[in-house]
């Protein structure tokens, strides 16, 4: 076929299709690019998206209110040392503050008579060797769900009044190392699971009174 020519007799030339390639690519994003990128920047907004909503989901909240984020993974006793003696030495009151701040309270109780052993619950607690028997332990602590449990703070197959938390959740006796549930005192590892701190019974308001009638022992502070 036989191009056209100009008025002059020179044959007109047709555009150069690499020219118009080239503008083409340097003016814009070919179609399958274009594509690609809508779909990158979905996925950025999904992801944005799904992590705000996370981050908005409240945690749950534990059974008496408290956060069991807030609750600390290790904790040292503290001793009270002014417990509010009533009934004729059979209940014994301390600060709910105190214990809510400290998560553990160890109460040292002086006993109207020393004595050697205290059975309670089929248990033989050996007081002659703490104080030399003149003195009832206690501990009161607070689980990380808020419930608070009291007890007569003893190991007795290997002789110890003395604990620590561990791990945010677990009561571990400092001479054998035996750990508890603080929830329940569910034996969960360690030689003496069977033997936790002997339950006594507790009521929980502005004071957390401790009762021990049931240990026919009364006591004066």
């Amino acid at each position: 076929m036989m191009s056209k020519k100009n008025k002059y007799g020179v044959p007109k030339s047709r555009p150069s299709q690499v020219g118009t390639t080239t503008y083409r690519r340097k003016n814009g994003f070919s179609t399958g690019k274009k594509i690609l990128v809508t779909l990158a920047m979905i996925a950025v907004v999904v992801v944005a998206a799904s992590y705000g909503l996370s981050s908005q989901v409240a945690q749950p909240a534990s059974p008496q209110g408290q956060s069991p984020q807030s609750y600390p993974q290790n904790v040292a006793p503290v001793f009270y040392t002014s417990p509010v003696v009533t009934a004729n030495g059979t209940k014994v009151d301390i600060p709910a503050s105190f214990v809510n701040s400290t998560k553990m309270a160890f109460v040292d109780l002086k006993l109207e008579a020393p004595t050697n052993t205290l059975t309670y619950k089929n248990r033989n607690v050996p007081l002659s060797v703490y104080k030399n028997g003149g003195y009832l332990p206690l501990i009161i602590v607070q689980a990380p769900s808020g419930k608070v449990t009291a007890g007569l703070r003893v190991c007795e197959p290997c002789g110890s009044f003395s604990f620590h938390i561990v791990q945010g959740r677990l009561l571990q006796c400092d001479a054998c190392g035996t750990q508890w549930n603080l929830e329940d005192f569910s034996g969960v590892s360690g030689g003496c699971t069977a033997y936790p701190p002997p339950n006594l019974s507790a009521t929980v308001g502005d004071n957390i009174q401790v009762d021990l009638s049931a240990l026919q022992m009364p006591v004066v502070a």
